[in-house]
């Protein structure tokens, strides 16, 4: 009697507790909460989407964008009294119980659209027998019948029920395999999405079989016939042409257009993957600004010049675009992201270069030179030496820094030291307006990942020794032409709202933006150490930048005009050395061919100056030159001052390079026209000469600059004034 009392009391509690939760409400919302964002190119085309939390690419669409042929292929496919159950199909449920009685078939002919929504969001289900997982699975289905009106569950399903592997809704799975939102679905590509609910992998021969099967069934049915009305099934007129057309979307079959296709997307791989761990949160949808056509192109660039770089132990590279907004100069535009020469490659084809920490050379300069100039520490005219130096910190340990060339040249103006990227003067420049102040600084700029202390860093800091990512050098390049701020990177829009990514900061002046910019533009400052042609020198206004970390593993050049900031990297991921390529002729060449590319043929563009003035500063003094003196040309803030060269004194006429001893190599890959020995001289040049060899004599200019022809062996050079040597230096070439 007991145990009878035990057992209706718990009977009766179960029912009540059944009855409860049957009539607990259902939202129509709780099944949109794990659908993943669209990526869009800013042309539109589909690059991927998010990864939901069930690593599933799961979009969602309004039951009215699906068109009517394709929810009326599907019901007739998985559920074909779907409006008219109530969560059950009995005659389906004693069909399949007869067919286990007699151990025939399987349990799948008995699930409705609406109990296998509930497999869907309930997956603990799966765990459990045949039987008692259907019986779950009707108590479910009879719950959402009850809370959920027909249109709502078949939407639901629409978009959760797995189509293939991580894909998920027919959303999504229409723009990964046919590269079409849902409402441009032909009725043969609904059908061949519909096949695969059955079995997401079935072979050739059983997914053709199921198509044919149930296209068969839907003319019967005159939901679908002979016209499809979709231009790109038009195109082949045979049905057997329309199918292998589909096979090939969904990797049954490829052919050279597919494989094209395939190729061309790889561009943008790196740049989804970056997107993908950034978008914040669950969006409708992400259009980026960056467009699959430019990348296309950009890509073509990097992999036509490591073609040429490959000689040269160069085995990757990498490069970025930013265009500033039109309107709002404190806002730039991700346009291009290339972050391998292959996605695909095996070993570090996804390592995405532009994102990459590496030792940055000398691309930090620039920004070292705006600081000391903004604290008035410094001014482009300042006369910074160039000499051996050693410098020591507070626990007494040396520092020595080295010049590329291994070399000295002297006193020199700032920007010519910042223009020819020298080194000393950087250290001395760093040390003076303190490590921990720099690093400050960097820290504003967006160089987040430097935090080690200033003693950590020491004096190398100015020349790379942090490190830097190709995007944060380039992004802090944009405030030269930004007004001195660093901009806000705008990645794309979520619908009308904008997704960006860092926070403006106010770096330095817009005038010393411009003094800085200047500099960097100027191929007649930077001649002495690249040159009269190189990579780095346009038909048009461009500033730029380049950097060569030790050993020359990493090549970095970045270059800016008004409306384009582009960043190149060149080197191995590996860390291998490249053979001697510098910034200048690596990654220059891929800046060089990007900015040939983005300007075209009839443009020719300029940089702007408004708060600066061209002004002759003499080479000697710093100060405003007169008809005595060798001067260069200067942009300099129209509010500074500076006082007028009062003559040289008997300042001793001297070599400032080359530097006694200094051997130089003969590249064998670069033309020998193009390759010379830079002879810099200082001091009072009236009735002063030089001769080469004891043979021939060479006429100084103004400048105090002489470029030799290089020739193999060993020479040596005399300044000789009124007839007296002043100075001499030898050096060699091999």
């Amino acid at each position: 009697m007991y145990v009878f009392k035990l057992y209706t009391f718990v009977s009766g509690l179960f029912a009540l507790t059944s009855v409860f939760w049957i009539f607990h409400p259902v939202k129509f919302q709780d099944f949109k909460l794990n659908i993943s964002t669209p990526i869009y190119s800013n042309e539109g085309f589909f690059l991927g989407q998010t990864a939901n939390q069930n690593s599933t690419r799961n979009e969602w669409k309004s039951l009215k964008e699906f068109p009517k042929y394709l929810t009326e292929t599907v019901i007739a496919a998985e559920d074909k009294r779907f409006f008219e159950h109530k969560g059950m199909d009995l005659f389906a449920f004693f069909s399949v119980i007869k067919s286990l009685v007699f151990r025939e078939g399987s349990m799948r002919g008995a699930s409705t659209i609406t109990m296998q929504l509930a497999r869907i969001h309930f997956p603990y289900l799966k765990n459990q027998s045949n039987l008692v997982r259907k019986i779950l699975e009707c108590i479910i289905a009879l719950r959402i019948e009850f809370w959920l009106s027909k249109e709502e569950i078949l939407e639901a399903y629409l978009n959760s029920v797995s189509i293939r592997s991580n894909i998920v809704g027919f959303p999504s799975a229409g723009k990964f395999y046919f590269q079409k939102n849902i409402r441009f679905l032909s009725k043969e590509e609904g059908i061949a999405l519909t096949v695969l609910l059955r079995e997401n992998h079935p072979t050739q021969e059983k997914f053709v079989s199921r198509y044919n099967s149930l296209k068969k069934k839907m003319q019967t049915s005159g939901v679908l016939d002979s016209d499809t009305g979709y231009e790109s099934i038009e195109l082949y007129k045979s049905e057997d042409k329309k199918l292998n057309l589909i096979l090939i979307a969904l990797g049954f079959q490829t052919n050279e257009e597919e494989v094209s296709r395939q190729s061309q997307s790889i561009e943008t791989k790196h740049f989804l993957t970056w997107i993908r761990s950034i978008l914040p949160g669950q969006l409708d949808e992400f259009t980026s600004e960056l467009s699959s056509e430019f990348n296309f192109h950009l890509h073509s660039i990097v992999n036509s010049e490591l073609i040429g770089l490959r000689k040269w132990n160069v085995g990757n590279a990498s490069l970025l675009v930013f265009q500033r907004d039109r309107k709002d100069k404190e806002v730039i535009h991700l346009v291009g992201m290339i972050g391998s020469k292959n996605f695909y490659e095996d070993g570090d084809g996804q390592v995405n270069g532009t994102l990459a920490y590496r030792d940055a050379g000398s691309t930090l300069k620039p920004l070292l030179y705006a600081l000391g100039i903004e604290k008035n520490l410094f001014q482009a005219n300042t006369i910074l030496e160039d000499e051996r130096k050693i410098y020591t910190d507070s626990d007494g340990n040396s520092y020595l820094p080295r010049n590329a060339d291994l070399g000295f040249w002297g006193k020199m103006t700032l920007a010519e030291a910042l223009a020819n990227s020298r080194n000393i003067p950087a250290v001395t420049a760093v040390s003076k307006i303190s490590v921990g102040e720099f690093l400050q600084f960097l820290h504003l700029a967006g160089f987040e990942h430097l935090k080690s202390t200033p003693k950590f860093y020491g004096p190398g800091l100015s020349l790379g020794s942090g490190g830097a990512s190709l995007f944060q050098l380039t992004r802090a390049y944009a405030s030269f032409i930004s007004g001195g701020v660093l901009p806000i990177v705008e990645l794309g829009k979520n619908l009308n709202k904008s997704i960006t990514y860092g926070t403006k900061q106010k770096l330095f002046s817009s005038q010393v933006a411009e003094e800085i910019k200047y500099i960097l533009s100027d191929r007649n400052l930077r001649s002495k150490a690249f040159g009269k042609r190189s990579y780095l020198d346009f038909p048009y206004s461009i500033a730029i930048k380049t950097g060569t970390s030790k050993d020359y593993r990493n090549s970095w050049a970045i270059g800016f005009n008004e409306e384009y900031i582009v960043g190149a990297w060149v080197g191995n991921f590996s860390g291998e050395k490249t053979m001697d390529v510098s910034g200048s002729f690596g990654a220059g060449r891929i800046v060089q061919n990007t900015f040939r590319f983005l300007v075209g043929k009839d443009r020719k563009p300029t940089l702007e100056y408004k708060l600066t003035t061209l002004r002759s500063i003499c080479k000697i003094s710093g100060k405003e030159s007169n008809v005595n003196c060798n001067s260069i040309s200067l942009r300099i803030g129209s509010n500074r001052k500076i006082l007028p060269c009062d003559g040289h004194g008997n300042l001793q006429s001297r070599f400032l390079s080359p530097s006694q001893g200094q051997i130089f190599l003969l590249h064998p890959g670069i033309e020998l026209s193009k390759q010379e020995i830079p002879i810099r001289i200082q001091g009072n040049l009236s009735n002063t000469k030089v001769v080469w060899n004891e043979k021939k004599k060479l006429v100084i200019p103004n400048s105090g600059e002489i470029r030799l022809p290089i020739v193999r062996g060993k020479h040596r050079l005399e300044l000789i004034k009124d007839g007296k040597i002043e100075s001499t230096v030898n050096f060699e070439v091999q």
